[in-house]
């Protein structure tokens, strides 16, 4: 009987102890992005946009030069590289060694830039010195208006689309 008692004695002082401390704040998953007409159109690129943290959004530009660089498309190979050299601390970021981790880098910049739609997976390319198929990245170029939509979401996601295309087209 004791045995039982100190058990359940046991298990009363641990579920005191979790009652008695302060409730805190969990810290929320993911990235959030706030897409307000003051931001979006205040934002110096699209970048500044769909990242919130200034680290991702060096990452991010990092990548995006590197894409103009190869003509707008990479292979699979030569982004896993670049991720390699970005991870080791080779890529610079304004005159000084940036280090990105590639983990964090596919799962955050490339995986955010291809599921938004600005980077384009998985795209078939003929290789004329190889004589195959090979499947690309490649930069999405949007096709908008000249004049923005009157409200609305598709008002924003105008101005971030031109803002992304701005970065390609100078």
């Amino acid at each position: 009987m004791s045995r039982i008692q100190s058990v359940q004695q046991g298990l009363k002082g641990e579920t005191l102890r979790q009652d008695n401390e302060p409730d805190k704040p969990r810290k929320k998953g993911g990235m959030r992005i706030v897409f307000s007409e003051e931001k979006i159109i205040g934002a110096a690129d699209a970048l500044e946009i769909i990242f919130p943290n200034k680290k991702t959004q060096t990452a991010a530009r990092i990548f995006v030069e590197w894409l103009k660089e190869k003509g707008g498309q990479a292979s699979k190979t030569a982004v896993s590289v670049f991720a390699d050299e970005m991870q080791s601390g080779r890529l610079d970021g304004k005159g000084r060694p940036f280090k990105y981790s590639k983990r964090n880098f596919y799962m955050t910049v490339l995986r955010t830039l291809v599921s938004m739609g600005f980077v384009r997976r998985n795209v078939p390319i003929w290789d004329d010195h190889s004589r195959r198929t090979l499947y690309v990245y490649m930069k999405n170029i949007f096709d908008i208006p000249q004049k923005p939509p009157s409200v609305g979401f598709w008002r924003l996601s105008y101005y971030v689309a031109k803002k992304w295309n701005k970065i390609f087209l100078e």
